[in-house]
Formats: C-alpha cells, sequence, structure tokens
C-alpha cells in the first residue's frame, strides 16, 4: 500500500526550511524501524498489541522521529472519569481510544527545536484517516503515558493533550499480571474528534466512520454511571407500587429504572430490556437498589416475568410523567431535532390485556425519547377501546414545558391544524409535518404550491400553525 505523506516546514539548525514529512511505516522499514526504536527509546521497542500504526517522520530524507499507536489501557480511573463512560460501553467502544504507545526522536537534544511537537502535530491530523483506511474505523481518543524521571510532557501540553493524572504505578507481570513498581507515570489524552468524549459515554449509535470500532458482544451493561442509576432509582421510588406486598423480590425502583435504561438506549421489545438489565454490574444494580442473594452476596438481576407482571398493573402516566421529569431536569433543554411517533413495546399487555403503545418525542440523532404518554384506556362506557395515537400526541404536547429551539417532525397521521396550533403558538418551536394521499386536499394544495414556487410552498408548511 503506498503511503501518502503529510508535509509542513521546519526550520533547521542552520536557519534553512526544510518539509517535514510524516508518513506511516511500509512493510520493508518494520525491521530498520524496529531497531532505532530498540536503541534510541528507553522502554526500547515493545510488544505491538491490537491494531496497530508505526510512523516515520523525515526531513529530507532522513528519519528524525518514530512514532507507534497501538491499542489503548484495558481500564484507567482517570480516563474512565474524563470521558463519562460506564463499564459496559468502555467494553464496547475500547478501540475507539488509540494509544501512543512509543514516540522517540532520532536527533541530538536541542539540535531542532520544537521538533517534537511538530512531528506530533503532523500526526495527529492525519491519524484518524489513516487508521480508518488500515482497519475501517476511526478512533475517537488519544492516550499515552509520560515517565516524569524521563520527561515532562511538553510536546503532548503543545499540541492540545490534557494531563488527566498519575496511574498507580503499577505494570503487567507474566505470572500476577499487575504488579507494583512504584513509578507511576501521568496519564495525558487527547480528543481526536470534535465532541469525541460525549460520543463514547453517549449509549446512542456512533457516527457512521466509527461503528466498525464498536464491539457490540463486549457489552456488559449501559452506559449509566453509579450516579444515574441512583438518580433513576430514587425518582420511582415516589411512586406507589401497585403489586402485593407479599413476594416481592424485586423492588418497582429498580425494574422502572431498568425499563428506562432500555427506552433510553433503543431497546424495541421486552426480551431486549430483560437482557440489558442482566448486563448490568454489581456496582449499577447496587445503585438501582436491587435484591441480594444471601448465598453469594451478588446483587440479582430481575426475570421476564418480574417485568411482565409489573407492566400488567403499573400506572403508565405515573411513570411517564416521572421520567419526562427526569429528562428535563438531566437535559437542561430539549434537543433541537425531534421527531413525533407512536411506539409498541413488543411482548407487553397492560391490565387491560392492551399492547403498551406509547407516543414519544425522540431525539433523531440517538433515538432516545426526551418525553412520552402512554395511550390511555377508554371507559367502558365508551366501550373500553384505547385511544389512538393522535389523541395522545396531542396530550404529550400539552404536557411538554416548551419546544422553544427545537423542530419537530412527524409523519402523515400527525398533519392535522391543532397539531401544528401545540408545536408553534403553544409551545414556541417550529415543524415539518409530512403530506400524503391520506388529505387529498391539502395533498393536493402543495403539489399545486412546489409546482408554482418552491420558496413560496415552503411557508405554509415549516413552523407557522395553519
Amino acid at each position: 500500500m503506498k503511503a501518502s505523506l503529510f508535509k509542513s516546514v521546519v526550520e533547521t539548525s542552520s536557519g534553512s526550511c526544510s518539509p517535514l514529512v510524516v508518513r506511516p511505516c511500509l512493510e520493508h522499514e518494520r525491521a530498520r524501524f524496529r531497531e532505532l526504536m530498540g536503541k534510541h527509546h528507553y522502554l526500547k521497542g515493545g510488544r505491538s498489541a491490537g491494531d496497530t500504526l508505526r510512523y516515520i517522520a523525515e526531513l529530507d530524507g532522513e528519519w528524525v522521529a518514530l512514532l507507534t499507536w497501538g491499542a489503548a489501557a484495558y481500564k484507567l480511573k482517570h480516563r474512565e472519569a474524563w470521558i463519562g463512560w460506564g463499564v459496559g460501553l468502555r467494553k464496547a467502544r475500547l478501540k475507539l481510544v488509540v494509544q501512543n504507545r512509543r514516540f522517540c526522536l532520532l536527533t541530538e537534544p536541542g539540535a531542532r527545536p520544537n521538533l517534537a511537537s511538530q512531528v506530533m502535530g503532523a500526526c495527529l491530523r492525519r491519524l484518524r484517516t489513516d487508521w480508518r483506511e488500515h482497519f475501517g474505523y476511526m478512533p475517537l481518543v488519544g492516550e499515552t503515558f509520560v515517565d516524569p524521571q524521563y520527561a515532562q510532557g511538553t510536546c503532548y501540553k503543545a499540541t492540545n493533550w490534557q494531563p488527566l493524572g498519575l496511574t498507580a504505578g503499577s505494570g503487567r507481570h507474566a505470572r500476577d499480571f499487575y504488579q507494583k513498581h512504584d513509578r507511576p507515570k501521568t496519564l495525558w489524552a487527547i480528543e481526536l474528534a470534535g465532541d469525541a468524549r460525549r460520543l463514547l459515554a453517549d449509549p446512542a449509535p456512533l457516527p457512521e466512520e466509527c461503528r466498525a470500532g464498536v464491539l457490540p458482544e463486549a457489552v456488559k451493561g449501559t452506559g449509566a454511571g453509579f450516579a444515574t442509576c441512583q438518580s433513576l432509582a430514587d425518582l420511582f421510588a415516589a411512586l406507589p407500587d401497585p403489586r402485593a406486598r407479599s413476594g416481592m423480590r424485586y423492588p418497582q425502583r429498580q425494574l422502572l429504572s431498568i425499563l428506562a435504561l432500555g427506552m433510553m438506549c433503543s431497546c424495541q421489545d421486552l426480551l431486549a430490556i430483560v437482557l440489558l438489565g442482566q448486563k448490568l454490574s454489581q456496582e449499577q444494580l447496587r445503585a438501582l437498589g436491587g435484591w441480594k442473594r444471601k448465598k453469594t452476596g451478588l446483587y440479582a438481576a430481575p426475570s421476564y416475568n418480574a417485568y411482565y407482571n409489573l407492566i400488567g398493573q403499573m400506572d403508565a402516566e405515573a411513570f411517564d410523567a416521572a421520567l419526562c421529569e427526569w429528562f428535563g431536569r438531566h437535559e437542561g433543554h430539549l434537543p433541537r431535532d425531534l421527531a413525533l411517533d407512536g411506539k409498541v413495546l413488543r411482548g407487553t399487555r397492560d391490565k387491560n390485556g392492551f399492547r403498551l403503545e406509547l407516543i414519544a418525542l425522540i431525539e433523531n440523532k440517538t433515538q432516545r425519547p426526551v418525553a412520552q404518554q402512554p395511550a390511555r384506556v377508554l371507559s367502558e362506557a365508551e366501550g373500553d377501546k384505547q385511544e389512538g395515537e393522535l389523541t395522545a400526541a396531542r396530550r404529550l404536547l400539552d404536557a411538554v414545558p416548551s419546544l422553544e429551539g427545537a423542530s419537530v417532525t412527524a409523519d402523515a397521521l400527525f398533519t392535522h391544524g391543532d397539531i401544528a396550533t401545540r408545536i408553534v403558538q403553544d409551545k414556541g418551536g417550529d415543524y415539518l409535518l409530512a403530506v400524503k394521499g391520506n388529505q387529498p386536499k391539502l395533498h393536493e394544495q402543495v403539489q399545486s404550491a412546489f409546482g408554482a414556487s418552491h420558496r413560496g410552498a415552503l411557508r405554509p408548511f415549516f413552523g407557522k400553525a395553519r
């Protein structure tokens, strides 16, 4: 594979300018690369781990620096806190963090001032593209370790890396796995793309260019931390439990919290939520106020029947009202791009035998609900029927505190004047409503307006309640 080049200009000691070339190491150059790294780096060449890229920096054809990038450390306290992800997301997305395992200058100290930062900057500018070319995905975060006894990390600081703290002072050992060496190193990290940390910590699907680096089979829990789980448990602890007091092994607050986490993770049916609950860590189950087994001392994940029995008796409206209030408190404001849509949680029936149907405002980018309402059961005098999605949507929009700065999209079912009025006049948002053949007169008007003038057609249907 022919390596593409990145060039910048470096002033040499003689005062002349020379192009700096940073490129991946070619196959036939690896022997020389390993030899020079072993000779000039205090840690020698080391072993490669996982996906690995080696870079060479050249001035006038002369090798002046070597870099090796590889797999990230399995677990780092300061990195996990900096990113803000949970155990499950860390295990699934760890490949999206790459480690600068070696960085070695081949020049004499002081011979070329600022060369280290210029090499690092040039390498960072091309790293994600090269990584995708070689391995099929783009990383989001870089990390490295600096031994304070050998260096201060000046070139990392100059290229916008952040020091996160000192390691525990232990290293991998063949027999004991980790062994104390009492030489802690400084952990540095950098976001390789805008908003990288938020993307890694958000359970929503990642950008397309990153997805090939995700290991879904490695997920053991959600991205919710201890504080988030505890906050949900406290929220639902205030709701009355409709079940009989005897034989309640799993508290309602735990079951409702896992239902909420499942909805936030876009689970499509009850079985998916049950499996998600079974993958929660012990720390997460403890935060949710779960039941601990006496023999093992471990917190148990709820069974399918526990959820199913509760759903058949729970107050769905109280659940949704509490969850919407929690979203508002923790999100601060609604996202700008929302979709109004109906959802059915497959595999569930309420106490009246109806499927659990929900109308939700969903963030288009992450597919997470930010507000929702269940379809009510009408009174016996009205035939004991379940209300339609349109009626539930009206109640949902009435309950939303504000849509200021948000745009709401919806399919043709919701294209009604009072829906548009609620979005624009009542809540201060904008809308984009689909028009199809189920409203022939309106459909004809839209076709006629677009045929006459595209600009004129936009006014009645974007953000103006008519």
